[in-house]
């Protein structure tokens, strides 16, 4: 899977929505994901969800929240990462 380097420290909400589905119907094979479905529900693993987070860290700079990507919907877990990324990156200009 070809993963566009996109690092990011202000993730747009629907950018992280459309390209966890997006990873989702690849890694797993499955076309028809949606964000309300969840990822153990639609056959979803460990080795897995190790993938998909990398894709995270590689194109938005931090991975999913492992607990969060297994108990929730995929849009659940698409926003928790988002909100995650803005207090990153609101933390940093802080700082700066």
């Amino acid at each position: 899977m070809s993963i566009p380097q996109h690092h990011t420290s202000a993730a747009l909400p629907g950018e992280v929505r459309e390209a966890t589905r997006a990873w989702v119907a690849e890694l797993l094979e499955e076309p028809d994901v949606t964000l309300e479905d969840t990822f153990l529900e639609l056959g979803g693993h460990s080795a897995l969800a190790l993938q998909l987070g990398r894709y995270a860290l590689e194109r938005f700079g931090n991975e999913y929240d492992l607990l969060v990507l297994f108990e929730r919907s995929l849009g659940e877990a698409a926003d928790e990462l988002t909100e995650r990324i803005a207090r990153i990156t609101a933390a940093d200009a802080e700082a700066a």
